[in-house]
């Protein structure tokens, strides 16, 4: 079976962009984007929210170097109001709290 690489959404005929706009179209996450500004000491657009049609075309190519920030429990997703999903400490949190009430009705 042959793997595809995923097509990326065409980018629309506009000057300026923002971080959520930029991110949609290279596919990946605003904290992978941040994480990796930091670590490779690079800063694309004007080091603020806004980014040119240039910054949108050179983080697409770089999309590729992205990958290691991806969290491996969550794989990045969003739930259905664009916000990131639970993680793993917050998981565990839960399902802490879920046994103690279970064990202190079990007591009674």
């Amino acid at each position: 079976m042959e793997n595809k690489p995923k097509q990326l959404l065409p980018i629309p005929a506009q000057r300026y962009f923002t971080l959520e706009e930029l991110c949609r179209l290279a596919d990946i996450s605003a904290e992978q984007f941040s994480v990796w500004q930091q670590t490779h000491g690079i800063i694309v657009g004007y080091g603020g929210r806004h980014y040119t049609r240039a910054d949108v075309i050179k983080v697409r190519q770089l999309r590729d170097s992205f990958t290691p920030y991806i969290d491996p429990f969550t794989r990045n997703q969003v739930d259905a109001d664009g916000n990131p999903v639970i993680n793993a400490l917050e998981t565990r949190q839960q399902i802490e709290k879920v046994v103690d009430n279970l064990n202190s009705v079990l007591a009674k």
